[in-house]
């Protein structure tokens, strides 16, 4: 049975943990009306659609429920049983029968947008070489050909150009992990050369002329978290890349600079919020490679310990209703204090990771250890 947009919207804000509360002070409406809505008792007045879609970070055709069509309902059932496979903490195989159940769900609805999305995902995890963690040596060949047909299909089929424009991206990721850099280039070359015009941005200009100022600031402060996370993410990397050519120096300032910026935007809040812990990377962790790879053990000494009391401290008070006093970003619900700290990064996992094992006899690294262990 097809879903309503009411049971759409439902739906979407308890993906996103938001309550009716919250996502009625997000649009501006009272949380009477969102319950109208869910209830299938009032529907959204056509001009809160696209502010709807903008809350959810979707298309307006997944409220309308035309985006991925054949039977919307069955294939969420899919996935949410596929995703119900997946272990705690999160391992290469659970992950792979993940894969492997959303293929399954491919079978009965060939091309459909959601199933084809779920795959690329949990693909590019399981098939991309640096994913260390959750890369499946032993199927990452067969999976990286099936996620290249899946991009493809997105590609060829989609409407939605995030979707679009993410799996050029896998593309790019895949191709080159493996060798293929003609074909990488060419969809490297897909993509515009400015991102600073975004979804976000679009709404400013639309609200603006609108005269809802409101949606405008808001809108520009998606659009600033989500310029200050792609930032991390590239000078994270440029500092991985100046380490792999030994300017260690340069890789300390990139990362230094990133988190004198952190500090400098959140100089008004008792807490930092937690968005130095990268992917794969806590900044001060990286901080500390580098310096130990410069020869530099008290600096590497000093950010593990930075690392250690953000984390024992600082990261324990956080809680779902801090909200940033910044004016850069306080219109961001929830957003930047999200918990981060994940598989990749529980704190003595981190602390004893295998590139600080030079530093097992130190006495100072050792307190750290069992202050952690306590």
């Amino acid at each position: 049975m097809k879903e309503t947009m009411g049971q759409i919207i439902r739906r979407l804000r308890k993906e996103r943990n938001l309550t009716q509360e919250e996502l009625a002070e997000q649009l501006g409406v009272t949380f009477q009306a969102v319950s109208k809505w869910e209830n299938d008792s009032g529907m959204p007045d056509i001009s809160q659609v696209v502010p709807i879609a903008h809350v959810f970070g979707v298309s307006t055709d997944v409220l309308f429920g035309t985006f991925g069509t054949n039977d919307t309902e069955e294939v969420w059932k899919i996935v949410n049983n596929a995703q119900a496979l997946l272990s705690r903490p999160l391992t290469a195989q659970s992950l792979y029968n993940k894969y492997q159940a959303v293929k399954e769900g491919l079978k009965l609805y060939p091309n459909n947008s959601i199933l084809l999305m779920h795959c690329l995902e949990t693909g590019i995890a399981l098939s991309y070489p640096e994913n260390e963690e959750l890369y499946d040596k032993e199927h990452a060949e067969t999976i990286y050909h099936e996620c290249i047909k899946y991009a493809n299909l997105v590609i060829s089929y989609s409407k939605n150009i995030s979707d679009i424009f993410r799996a050029h991206m896998i593309m790019v990721m895949l191709y080159s992990a493996y060798g293929n850099f003609a074909k990488a280039n060419y969809h490297a070359e897909q993509f515009p050369c400015r991102a600073d015009f975004n979804i976000h941005v679009m709404y400013a200009y639309y609200a603006h002329w609108k005269k809802d100022y409101r949606l405008e600031s808001r809108s520009c402060q998606y659009g600033i978290a989500h310029y200050l996370e792609g930032m991390l993410r590239i000078t994270t990397r440029l500092a991985k890349s100046y380490m792999l050519q030994e300017k260690y120096e340069d890789a300390a300032k990139t990362v230094e600079t990133s988190l004198e910026l952190i500090n400098c935007i959140f100089k008004d809040d008792e807490v930092m919020p937690p968005i130095h812990h990268r992917d794969r990377d806590d900044l001060y962790m990286l901080l500390a490679e580098i310096y130990l790879k410069d020869g530099n053990t008290d600096k590497a000494l000093f950010y593990l310990e930075k690392m250690v009391n953000y984390d024992l401290n600082d990261y324990v008070e956080i809680d779902s209703n801090m909200q940033t006093k910044s004016p850069l970003l306080n219109s961001i619900p929830h957003r930047l204090y999200r918990k981060r700290i994940d598989r990749h990064q529980n704190l003595i996992v981190k602390l004893t990771d295998p590139r600080f094992e030079i530093l097992k006899t130190n006495e100072q690294y050792k307190k750290l250890v069992d202050l952690v262990n306590k």
